[in-house]
């Protein structure tokens, strides 16, 4: 007997199942070209293997010159060794505007780093670019990244540590917007939610939230809706 395939149709551009599944409609016509800022993601090699993340939406909708992703558990290492571009962003000292946007008791919040990016910029007359460095893993091996780059002395010694306050949230028109996983607050953001925030904030630009969002919103829309397919039918 021939065996039937159950395979689904995948869409050649989004690498998601065609029905039901794509979410090419919410994608931007052409990739986003970050010009204030350049985006640094160290990803953990457990997330890169898990199914519901949300840095791929974020891929699709920026330009290759405005993000940069490397696979390791911490900086440094031959686990870094093919990410020669991103090792040169890192380690660059040119780059002074140097951001690790993550939560800590000295990390300055989002709205105080611009401010003194822009004032900065005034007082020198120049146009410096930010980098800005994600930890992109569960929230627990997120912490077993930072921890780790901190004891090794790994993390570049002009970076900043930047964070998300509740002020920095009030400014987000839906707050939590990838509620597939949990966090472990309201304040706990994805990596796509808070690379989105934080590059409208520095580019100045309010459209590329929502534009990067977009395609996030979709997929996770299409995930609920897929869940509640799955839920047995109530008899009448």
């Amino acid at each position: 007997m021939e065996r039937t395939s159950t395979s689904r149709s995948i869409c050649p551009r989004c690498q998601r199942p065609i029905q039901g599944g794509c979410i090419c409609g919410a994608l931007p016509d052409a990739p986003l070209r970050l010009r204030q800022c350049h985006c640094l993601i160290l990803q953990h090699p457990h997330e890169r293997r898990r199914k519901n993340r949300s840095l791929p939406f974020v891929e699709m909708c920026l330009s290759t010159d405005s993000l940069t992703i490397a696979v390791a558990r911490r900086l440094g290492g031959t686990q870094l060794d093919e990410a020669s571009h991103f090792q040169e962003r890192l380690t660059d000292s040119s780059h002074t505007n140097l951001w690790l946007i993550y939560p800590c008791e000295e990390a300055v919040s989002l709205e105080q780093a611009v401010t003194d990016w822009k004032d900065e910029q005034l007082l020198q007359e120049t146009r410096a670019t930010v980098v800005l460095l994600l930890l992109d893993a569960t929230w627990k091996f997120a912490k077993e990244m930072d921890a780790s780059n901190r004891t090794r002395n790994l993390y570049p010694s002009h970076m900043k540590r930047v964070q998300l306050t509740e002020n920095d949230l009030q400014t987000l028109s839906k707050p939590k917007r990838f509620n597939i996983r949990t966090p472990p607050s309201e304040q706990h953001l994805s990596t796509a939610e808070t690379l989105a925030l934080v590059v409208s904030k520095v580019e100045n630009d309010e459209t590329i939230y929502e534009t990067l969002m977009k395609p996030l919103d979709l997929m996770v829309e299409q995930w609920h809706s897929f869940q509640e397919s799955k839920k047995p039918q109530t008899p009448a």
